[in-house]
Protein backbone atom coordinates (compact mmCIF):
# COMPACT_ATOMS: atom_id res chain seq x y z
CA UNK A 1 0.00 0.00 0.00
CA UNK A 2 0.99 3.84 -0.09
CA UNK A 3 3.63 4.90 2.27
CA UNK A 4 2.03 6.07 5.82
CA UNK A 5 3.03 8.82 8.19
CA UNK A 6 4.87 7.17 10.93
CA UNK A 7 2.36 8.42 13.30
CA UNK A 8 -0.06 6.45 11.49
CA UNK A 9 1.55 3.49 11.27
CA UNK A 10 1.72 3.32 15.32
CA UNK A 11 -1.71 3.97 15.72
CA UNK A 12 -2.53 1.19 13.35
CA UNK A 13 -0.21 -1.57 14.89
CA UNK A 14 -2.12 -0.44 18.03
CA UNK A 15 -5.41 -1.23 16.52
CA UNK A 16 -7.06 2.30 16.71
CA UNK A 17 -6.97 2.57 13.39
CA UNK A 18 -9.47 0.82 10.72
CA UNK A 19 -8.48 0.19 7.14
CA UNK A 20 -11.56 3.29 6.31
CA UNK A 21 -10.07 6.29 7.19
CA UNK A 22 -12.22 8.53 10.00
CA UNK A 23 -13.34 11.68 9.98
CA UNK A 24 -13.81 12.93 13.42
CA UNK A 25 -16.79 15.11 14.46
CA UNK A 26 -16.61 18.15 16.85
CA UNK A 27 -20.26 19.21 17.96
CA UNK A 28 -20.21 22.50 19.34
CA UNK A 29 -23.83 23.39 20.66
CA UNK A 30 -25.81 20.35 22.32
CA UNK A 31 -29.67 21.90 21.70
CA UNK A 32 -32.32 20.01 19.63
CA UNK A 33 -30.18 20.37 16.66
CA UNK A 34 -27.10 18.98 17.94
CA UNK A 35 -29.43 15.66 19.73
CA UNK A 36 -30.49 15.32 16.82
CA UNK A 37 -27.78 15.84 14.37
CA UNK A 38 -25.83 13.30 16.45
CA UNK A 39 -28.72 10.81 16.32
CA UNK A 40 -28.61 10.75 13.04
CA UNK A 41 -24.66 10.05 12.78
CA UNK A 42 -25.15 7.15 15.31
CA UNK A 43 -28.38 5.91 13.08
CA UNK A 44 -26.12 6.10 9.76
CA UNK A 45 -22.49 5.49 10.40
CA UNK A 46 -22.81 2.37 10.26
CA UNK A 47 -24.29 2.09 7.04
CA UNK A 48 -22.21 5.10 5.15
CA UNK A 49 -18.80 3.05 6.42
CA UNK A 50 -20.14 0.06 4.30
CA UNK A 51 -21.56 2.33 1.20
CA UNK A 52 -18.39 4.67 1.14
CA UNK A 53 -15.52 3.13 3.23
CA UNK A 54 -15.25 6.10 5.57
CA UNK A 55 -16.16 6.01 9.01
CA UNK A 56 -17.87 8.93 10.77
CA UNK A 57 -16.90 9.46 14.65
CA UNK A 58 -18.11 11.79 17.43
CA UNK A 59 -14.89 12.73 19.01
CA UNK A 60 -16.25 15.94 21.12
CA UNK A 61 -19.57 17.47 22.31
CA UNK A 62 -19.98 20.71 24.10
CA UNK A 63 -22.89 22.69 25.09
CA UNK A 64 -22.50 26.60 26.63
CA UNK A 65 -20.71 25.90 30.01
CA UNK A 66 -19.27 22.08 29.58
CA UNK A 67 -17.69 19.64 27.21
CA UNK A 68 -16.76 16.08 26.61
CA UNK A 69 -14.19 15.12 24.95
CA UNK A 70 -14.22 11.47 23.95
CA UNK A 71 -11.46 8.76 23.23
CA UNK A 72 -10.85 7.93 19.45
CA UNK A 73 -11.96 4.33 18.35
CA UNK A 74 -14.21 3.57 21.67
CA UNK A 75 -17.89 3.34 20.94
CA UNK A 76 -20.26 6.06 22.41
CA UNK A 77 -23.38 4.18 23.52
CA UNK A 78 -23.77 7.34 26.24
CA UNK A 79 -24.70 9.77 23.67
CA UNK A 80 -27.43 7.57 22.28
CA UNK A 81 -30.95 8.86 22.51
CA UNK A 82 -29.36 12.81 23.12
CA UNK A 83 -27.61 11.52 26.11
CA UNK A 84 -24.72 13.11 27.88
CA UNK A 85 -21.09 11.51 28.16
CA UNK A 86 -19.72 11.32 31.75
CA UNK A 87 -16.23 13.16 31.87
CA UNK A 88 -17.27 16.65 31.64
CA UNK A 89 -15.04 19.43 32.12
CA UNK A 90 -15.39 22.97 31.64
CA UNK A 91 -16.08 24.21 27.60
CA UNK A 92 -12.89 25.43 26.14
CA UNK A 93 -13.57 25.37 21.68
CA UNK A 94 -10.11 26.07 21.22
CA UNK A 95 -8.92 22.87 22.80
CA UNK A 96 -11.80 20.98 21.56
CA UNK A 97 -10.99 21.39 18.32
CA UNK A 98 -7.25 20.33 19.24
CA UNK A 99 -8.64 17.18 20.16
CA UNK A 100 -10.74 16.58 17.50
CA UNK A 101 -7.71 17.49 15.30
CA UNK A 102 -5.37 15.42 17.26
CA UNK A 103 -7.84 12.62 16.47
CA UNK A 104 -7.58 12.86 13.15
CA UNK A 105 -3.57 13.33 13.21
CA UNK A 106 -3.64 10.02 14.58
CA UNK A 107 -6.08 7.98 12.73
CA UNK A 108 -5.00 9.58 9.15
CA UNK A 109 -8.54 11.42 8.96
CA UNK A 110 -9.88 14.45 8.79
CA UNK A 111 -11.72 16.56 11.36
CA UNK A 112 -14.79 19.04 10.92
CA UNK A 113 -16.57 21.10 13.76
CA UNK A 114 -20.16 21.69 13.85
CA UNK A 115 -21.27 24.76 15.44
CA UNK A 116 -24.51 24.38 16.17
CA UNK A 117 -25.14 27.53 18.12
CA UNK A 118 -26.39 31.39 17.00
CA UNK A 119 -23.64 32.95 19.20
CA UNK A 120 -20.80 34.96 17.95
CA UNK A 121 -18.03 33.35 20.00
CA UNK A 122 -17.42 30.01 17.74
CA UNK A 123 -17.71 31.97 14.93
CA UNK A 124 -14.74 34.08 15.77
CA UNK A 125 -12.98 30.64 15.93
CA UNK A 126 -13.64 29.52 12.17
CA UNK A 127 -10.29 31.14 10.59
CA UNK A 128 -8.04 29.39 12.87
CA UNK A 129 -10.17 26.13 12.94
CA UNK A 130 -10.08 26.02 8.79
CA UNK A 131 -6.54 27.15 8.82
CA UNK A 132 -5.46 24.04 10.73
CA UNK A 133 -7.05 21.93 8.49
CA UNK A 134 -10.79 21.01 9.61
CA UNK A 135 -13.82 21.48 8.29
CA UNK A 136 -16.45 23.68 9.50
CA UNK A 137 -20.15 23.41 9.01
CA UNK A 138 -22.88 25.21 10.69
CA UNK A 139 -26.45 26.50 10.58
CA UNK A 140 -24.48 29.97 12.11
CA UNK A 141 -25.47 32.97 10.28
CA UNK A 142 -23.28 35.17 12.42
CA UNK A 143 -19.95 34.35 10.30
CA UNK A 144 -21.98 34.67 6.80
CA UNK A 145 -23.65 37.83 7.87
CA UNK A 146 -21.50 39.06 9.82
CA UNK A 147 -18.54 41.46 9.22
CA UNK A 148 -17.63 40.89 5.43
CA UNK A 149 -13.50 41.26 6.87
CA UNK A 150 -13.98 37.91 9.13
CA UNK A 151 -16.13 36.22 5.70
CA UNK A 152 -13.08 37.09 3.69
CA UNK A 153 -10.47 35.51 6.16
CA UNK A 154 -12.61 32.85 6.93
CA UNK A 155 -12.98 31.30 3.19
CA UNK A 156 -9.00 32.37 2.89
CA UNK A 157 -8.07 30.16 6.33
CA UNK A 158 -10.49 27.62 4.24
CA UNK A 159 -8.19 27.70 1.05
CA UNK A 160 -4.88 28.04 3.19
CA UNK A 161 -5.98 25.10 5.74
CA UNK A 162 -7.00 22.92 2.30
CA UNK A 163 -10.22 22.56 4.08
CA UNK A 164 -13.93 24.00 3.45
CA UNK A 165 -16.43 26.24 5.32
CA UNK A 166 -20.10 24.53 4.66
CA UNK A 167 -23.17 26.58 5.91
CA UNK A 168 -25.92 25.01 3.84
CA UNK A 169 -28.17 25.03 6.78
CA UNK A 170 -27.48 28.54 7.38
CA UNK A 171 -30.30 29.79 4.49
CA UNK A 172 -33.22 27.47 4.72
CA UNK A 173 -32.57 24.81 7.32
CA UNK A 174 -32.12 21.25 5.19
CA UNK A 175 -33.18 23.11 2.12
CA UNK A 176 -30.33 22.11 -0.75
CA UNK A 177 -30.47 26.28 -1.59
CA UNK A 178 -26.70 27.03 -1.41
CA UNK A 179 -25.63 23.92 -3.19
CA UNK A 180 -27.61 24.64 -6.02
CA UNK A 181 -26.52 28.49 -6.08
CA UNK A 182 -23.08 27.20 -6.50
CA UNK A 183 -22.84 24.36 -8.65
CA UNK A 184 -24.66 26.62 -11.18
CA UNK A 185 -22.46 29.53 -10.93
CA UNK A 186 -19.55 26.78 -11.03
CA UNK A 187 -21.06 25.27 -14.42
CA UNK A 188 -21.23 28.62 -15.89
CA UNK A 189 -24.49 29.92 -15.56
CA UNK A 190 -25.04 33.37 -14.85
CA UNK A 191 -27.01 34.05 -11.88
CA UNK A 192 -29.66 37.41 -12.56
CA UNK A 193 -31.89 37.46 -9.29
CA UNK A 194 -32.31 35.14 -6.24
CA UNK A 195 -35.13 35.82 -4.17
CA UNK A 196 -37.77 34.01 -2.01
CA UNK A 197 -39.43 33.57 1.83
CA UNK A 198 -36.88 32.70 3.73
CA UNK A 199 -38.74 32.84 7.23
CA UNK A 200 -40.38 29.58 8.10
CA UNK A 201 -42.57 32.55 10.94
CA UNK A 202 -43.10 35.03 8.56
CA UNK A 203 -44.05 32.30 5.81
CA UNK A 204 -46.61 30.68 8.52
CA UNK A 205 -48.17 34.11 9.41
CA UNK A 206 -48.61 35.29 5.19
CA UNK A 207 -49.88 31.60 4.47
CA UNK A 208 -52.32 31.88 7.11
CA UNK A 209 -53.45 35.68 6.95
CA UNK A 210 -56.85 35.73 4.83
CA UNK A 211 -58.55 38.99 4.06
CA UNK A 212 -61.03 39.53 6.88
CA UNK A 213 -58.63 37.51 9.40
CA UNK A 214 -56.83 40.08 12.18
CA UNK A 215 -53.38 40.34 11.00
CA UNK A 216 -52.67 40.31 15.38
CA UNK A 217 -54.67 36.79 15.91
CA UNK A 218 -52.48 35.31 13.08
CA UNK A 219 -49.27 36.66 14.52
CA UNK A 220 -50.80 35.48 18.48
CA UNK A 221 -51.20 31.78 16.75
CA UNK A 222 -48.13 31.46 15.24
CA UNK A 223 -46.19 32.25 18.13
CA UNK A 224 -48.98 29.28 20.11
CA UNK A 225 -47.28 27.07 18.11
CA UNK A 226 -43.46 28.32 18.85
CA UNK A 227 -42.73 29.35 15.17
CA UNK A 228 -41.71 33.08 16.13
CA UNK A 229 -39.65 34.07 18.54
CA UNK A 230 -40.36 34.58 22.25
CA UNK A 231 -40.76 38.30 21.13
CA UNK A 232 -42.22 38.32 17.79
CA UNK A 233 -40.31 41.48 16.58
CA UNK A 234 -37.26 39.42 16.22
CA UNK A 235 -39.32 37.42 13.45
CA UNK A 236 -41.63 40.92 12.17
CA UNK A 237 -38.28 42.77 12.21
CA UNK A 238 -36.95 41.34 8.78
CA UNK A 239 -33.32 40.80 10.47
CA UNK A 240 -33.35 37.21 10.37
CA UNK A 241 -34.02 37.25 6.66
CA UNK A 242 -31.39 39.94 5.97
CA UNK A 243 -28.82 37.93 7.19
CA UNK A 244 -30.07 35.48 4.62
CA UNK A 245 -30.09 37.61 2.00
CA UNK A 246 -26.64 39.19 2.85
CA UNK A 247 -25.16 35.20 2.62
CA UNK A 248 -26.83 34.71 -0.49
CA UNK A 249 -25.71 38.30 -2.11
CA UNK A 250 -22.13 37.09 -0.86
CA UNK A 251 -22.26 33.67 -2.40
CA UNK A 252 -22.96 35.53 -6.10
CA UNK A 253 -19.70 37.92 -5.49
CA UNK A 254 -21.45 41.26 -3.76
CA UNK A 255 -19.28 42.67 -1.15
CA UNK A 256 -22.37 43.57 1.48
CA UNK A 257 -22.96 44.27 5.04
CA UNK A 258 -25.84 43.51 6.91
CA UNK A 259 -26.64 46.71 7.84
CA UNK A 260 -26.73 47.39 4.00
CA UNK A 261 -29.39 45.41 3.07
CA UNK A 262 -32.50 47.36 3.06
CA UNK A 263 -35.14 46.02 5.34
CA UNK A 264 -39.22 46.81 5.58
CA UNK A 265 -39.60 45.97 8.72
CA UNK A 266 -43.92 44.33 10.07
CA UNK A 267 -43.14 45.65 13.38
CA UNK A 268 -45.32 49.21 13.21
CA UNK A 269 -42.67 52.45 14.24
CA UNK A 270 -44.52 53.25 17.54
CA UNK A 271 -43.45 49.56 18.51
CA UNK A 272 -40.09 49.46 17.42
CA UNK A 273 -38.88 50.61 20.78
CA UNK A 274 -41.85 49.42 22.60
CA UNK A 275 -41.43 47.83 25.93
CA UNK A 276 -43.66 45.50 28.15
CA UNK A 277 -44.69 46.55 31.32
CA UNK A 278 -43.23 44.42 34.41
CA UNK A 279 -44.17 41.09 34.92
CA UNK A 280 -45.82 41.38 31.51
CA UNK A 281 -44.63 38.37 29.34
CA UNK A 282 -43.67 40.07 25.85
CA UNK A 283 -45.16 37.74 23.21
CA UNK A 284 -48.82 38.19 24.79
CA UNK A 285 -48.32 41.97 25.61
CA UNK A 286 -47.23 43.01 22.04
CA UNK A 287 -49.80 41.04 20.34
CA UNK A 288 -51.92 43.49 22.18
CA UNK A 289 -50.30 46.13 21.34
CA UNK A 290 -50.39 45.18 17.83
CA UNK A 291 -54.12 44.56 17.13
CA UNK A 292 -54.07 48.56 17.49
CA UNK A 293 -52.73 48.39 13.98
CA UNK A 294 -55.15 45.58 12.71
CA UNK A 295 -57.04 47.96 10.54
CA UNK A 296 -54.25 49.54 8.33
CA UNK A 297 -52.70 45.93 7.87
CA UNK A 298 -56.00 44.86 7.10
CA UNK A 299 -56.60 47.86 4.39
CA UNK A 300 -53.21 46.15 2.69
CA UNK A 301 -54.45 42.61 2.07
CA UNK A 302 -57.85 43.99 0.94
CA UNK A 303 -56.11 45.56 -1.74
CA UNK A 304 -54.00 42.81 -2.88
CA UNK A 305 -56.71 40.41 -2.81
CA UNK A 306 -58.92 43.17 -4.80
CA UNK A 307 -56.15 42.76 -7.78
CA UNK A 308 -55.86 39.36 -7.34
CA UNK A 309 -52.54 38.86 -5.29
CA UNK A 310 -51.12 37.93 -1.81
CA UNK A 311 -49.09 39.41 0.13
CA UNK A 312 -45.35 37.58 0.63
CA UNK A 313 -42.60 38.77 2.83
CA UNK A 314 -39.41 38.62 0.52
CA UNK A 315 -35.79 38.85 0.39
CA UNK A 316 -34.38 39.53 -2.82
CA UNK A 317 -30.58 39.48 -4.24
CA UNK A 318 -30.61 41.40 -7.73
CA UNK A 319 -27.45 40.59 -8.70
CA UNK A 320 -27.52 42.29 -12.33
CA UNK A 321 -29.04 45.42 -11.22
CA UNK A 322 -26.36 44.83 -7.70
CA UNK A 323 -29.16 45.65 -5.28
CA UNK A 324 -30.87 43.64 -2.11
CA UNK A 325 -34.23 43.99 -0.16
CA UNK A 326 -36.36 42.23 2.36
CA UNK A 327 -39.57 43.17 2.28
CA UNK A 328 -43.16 42.72 1.92
CA UNK A 329 -44.19 42.23 -1.82
CA UNK A 330 -47.56 41.57 -3.80
CA UNK A 331 -47.60 38.63 -6.00
CA UNK A 332 -50.20 37.37 -8.46
CA UNK A 333 -51.84 34.25 -7.73
CA UNK A 334 -50.30 32.12 -9.83
CA UNK A 335 -46.70 32.62 -8.97
CA UNK A 336 -44.87 30.17 -7.39
CA UNK A 337 -44.80 32.30 -4.34
CA UNK A 338 -48.09 32.33 -3.84
CA UNK A 339 -48.29 28.52 -3.41
CA UNK A 340 -46.58 28.58 -0.29
CA UNK A 341 -48.10 26.28 2.36
CA UNK A 342 -47.81 25.86 6.08
CA UNK A 343 -44.82 27.28 7.15
CA UNK A 344 -42.54 26.92 4.08
CA UNK A 345 -39.64 28.28 2.73
CA UNK A 346 -39.22 28.59 -1.30
CA UNK A 347 -36.17 30.75 -3.29
CA UNK A 348 -36.54 30.95 -7.09
CA UNK A 349 -33.20 31.47 -9.03
CA UNK A 350 -33.31 33.35 -12.31
CA UNK A 351 -30.57 32.26 -14.16
CA UNK A 352 -29.26 33.10 -17.89
CA UNK A 353 -30.57 28.97 -18.62
CA UNK A 354 -33.18 28.87 -16.24
CA UNK A 355 -35.46 31.47 -17.79
CA UNK A 356 -38.59 31.73 -18.45
CA UNK A 357 -40.01 30.17 -14.96
CA UNK A 358 -36.95 30.34 -12.43
CA UNK A 359 -35.14 27.10 -11.14
CA UNK A 360 -37.27 26.92 -7.79
CA UNK A 361 -36.92 24.99 -4.25
CA UNK A 362 -39.72 24.97 -1.67
CA UNK A 363 -40.10 22.85 1.37
CA UNK A 364 -39.98 22.72 5.70
CA UNK A 365 -36.80 25.29 6.11
CA UNK A 366 -37.20 25.19 9.95
CA UNK A 367 -36.76 22.67 12.14
CA UNK A 368 -34.29 20.57 14.10
CA UNK A 369 -34.51 17.69 12.39
CA UNK A 370 -33.87 19.24 8.80
CA UNK A 371 -31.50 21.83 10.04
CA UNK A 372 -29.59 18.80 11.22
CA UNK A 373 -29.91 17.20 8.10
CA UNK A 374 -28.82 20.35 6.31
CA UNK A 375 -25.80 19.57 8.48
CA UNK A 376 -25.84 16.08 7.93
CA UNK A 377 -25.76 16.76 4.36
CA UNK A 378 -22.09 18.71 4.35
CA UNK A 379 -21.00 15.48 6.39
CA UNK A 380 -21.60 13.38 3.87
CA UNK A 381 -19.60 15.89 1.00
CA UNK A 382 -16.66 16.01 3.43
CA UNK A 383 -16.90 11.83 3.75
CA UNK A 384 -17.26 11.77 -0.09
CA UNK A 385 -14.07 13.36 -0.80
CA UNK A 386 -12.16 10.77 1.30
CA UNK A 387 -12.91 7.75 -0.15
CA UNK A 388 -9.91 5.68 -1.17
Amino acid sequence: GPQRHPLQAAARARGTMSAAPTLHVGVVGYGLVGKELVGQILANGARLEEELGVRVEVSAVARSKTMVLLPTGAPTPALRGGGWPSGEMAADLPRLAEHVLAAAAVTGGRAIIVDNTASDEPAELYESWLAAGAFVATPNKRAGSGPHARYSSIMAAARSGGSRFMYEATVGAGLPIIAPLQALLRAGDEVKKVEGIFSGSLSYIFNTWKPGMKLSEVVHDAMSKGFTEPDPRDDLSGTDVARKVTILARELGMKIELDEVPVKSLVPAALQDWQPKAGEKVGEAFVKELAAFDGEMDALISEAEAAGEVLRFVGSVDAAAGKVSVQLGRFAKDHPFAGTQFADNIVAYDTKWYTPRPLVVQGPGAGAAVTAAGVFSNLLEVMQGMKR
